[in-house]
């Protein structure tokens, strides 16, 4: 898996480890800070990959597992993607 991207603003209460790459607690943790309080710029940095590979691991607010949950049942090409 390539690194993902860390945007140090969304963890202001958070050390970020020295191994934070390879430290799968914190990136578990930390995708589900984006997904909870990223924006479109941080979603786009994580990845659409990422987020499927790491949803089942999260620990999530309910309305935002069900959003996402939702968007990785519909079929691939009808899926609604961000725009640049």
């Amino acid at each position: 898996m390539k690194p993902i991207p860390i945007n140090e603003k969304l963890v202001w209460d958070y050390d970020i480890p020295a191994d934070a790459q390879e430290n799968e607690a914190f990136l578990r943790w930390y995708v589900a800070r984006v997904l909870s309080r990223g924006g479109d710029d941080d979603l786009r940095a994580i990845g659409f990959q990422t987020i499927h590979d790491y949803l089942p691991h999260l620990n999530l607010p309910r309305e935002i597992r069900e959003f996402w949950e939702w968007y990785f049942s519909q079929p691939k090409g009808t899926r609604p993607l961000w725009r640049s």
